[in-house]
């Protein structure tokens, strides 16, 4: 490096990050149990059944293992970078103590749209205020992200199933309401979605409920709203992904 150059880490971004590359492997772990749960039954493999069948089978083993090992890995590397981002954020505010100053705020990552995303939780959160909750109501939800800025007039949807179909694995349609899919997969509480639930995420669970997390983690949608996720349960999570 030259004398001109210095190393600078954004820990936020590096979070943001390895909360994506979380979600991936959430998803590949899901595919996994998918392809172990895949079986051919020997008698479609008619007179060479035995042979092809254990072939088959020790190649279906031999991709399992392969794959697991790739998630392992890129495990390994994302625990690596959230300590990173942890280790370097530590560090800079040591040395800013140390000169009786305070440490330079990380800047959001541009890809996360922050100031969009805390604006929807404001949104959410200010509907919310003596109501009841309405944890069925997609309308809501959309209403709350063309007062951010994000979805203006477009399509309509009966319930948070037909909406999150719309949004699932469509980058295009997630692009036309401002958001990105960061999650989809089962858990067992918000808290097991990898990198975290942030303010402003839109939350969708078991199809059936929808809300936008406010800054305390807790869902909203024209009232405070329970997540149900009271056990292993499909959770689909979408960020604003424009300021």
């Amino acid at each position: 490096m030259g004398g001109s150059q210095e190393f600078r880490a954004e820990p936020e971004a590096m979070r943001s990050a390895a909360g994506n590359v979380g979600g991936i492997i959430m998803r590949g772990v899901n595919s996994v149990g998918d392809l172990e749960r895949l079986e051919v039954p020997s008698a479609s493999f008619a007179g060479i059944g035995d042979a092809v069948a254990a072939a088959g089978a020790a190649l279906q083993q031999q991709q399992v293992s392969a794959v697991r090992t790739l998630l392992s890995l890129m495990q390994e590397v994302n625990d690596l970078v959230r300590r990173c981002a942890d280790d370097y954020q530590a560090a800079d505010e040591a040395a800013a103590a140390g000169y009786g100053g305070k440490p330079q705020a990380a800047a959001g990552p541009a890809i996360w749209g922050t100031p969009v995303a805390a604006e929807l939780a404001v949104c959410a959160v200010r509907d919310s205020a003596g109501a009841g909750g309405e944890p069925g109501s997609v309308g809501n939800v959309l209403r709350y992200m063309e007062q951010a800025g994000l979805a203006g007039p477009g399509p309509r949807f009966d319930d948070p199933a037909q909406f999150n179909a719309w949004l699932e694995g469509n980058a295009d349609n997630q692009a036309s309401v401002g958001v990105i899919e960061v999650y989809s997969g089962t858990a067992r509480d918000l808290r097991d979605v990898p990198g975290g639930v942030r303010g402003g995420d839109v939350v969708i669970v078991a199809d059936s409920v929808i809300g936008v997390a406010g800054d305390n983690g807790q869902l909203y949608n024209h009232g405070l709203v329970d997540s149900g996720v009271h056990g292993p349960s499909k959770v689909s999570v979408y960020r604003p992904a424009f300021a």
